[in-house]
């Protein structure tokens, strides 16, 4: 009875044993590929590169960039429809100016005659 006992125990030890060097397995395993998606995120510590926020870092910095030439752009269309308002009114006044010019000179014409 002592002996089916012991082997039994036995037994229980190298089947706990497995278990066990099995479980170390995967947590090696898991270890390995938390470590992969870390650096997919963060990027590799050694070399500084790499890595979805260095992704997001870059993006927020053309998105900076992309603000300021918008930014630009609108005080370009500012200016430029501010010029077309004094060509506006220019072109007015020079119209203006010949009317004004023309009547002086028929009425000057139909006097002389």
């Amino acid at each position: 009875m002592q002996h089916k006992f012991e082997e039994s125990v036995l037994d229980d030890i190298k089947n706990m044993d497995q278990r066990l060097t099995e479980l170390e397995e995967k947590i090696d395993s898991i270890n390995t590929k938390l470590t992969q998606v870390v650096d997919a995120i963060l990027g590799n510590p050694l070399t500084k590169t790499g890595g979805f926020i260095n992704d997001l870092s870059g993006a927020y910095t053309r998105i900076d960039e992309l603000e300021k030439q918008i930014a630009d752009l609108n005080n370009k269309i500012v200016e430029q429809e501010e010029f077309k308002k004094k060509m506006y009114w220019v072109g007015g006044a020079i119209i203006t100016i010949l009317l004004v010019i023309q009547y002086v000179t028929n009425i000057y014409s139909n006097i002389k005659k």
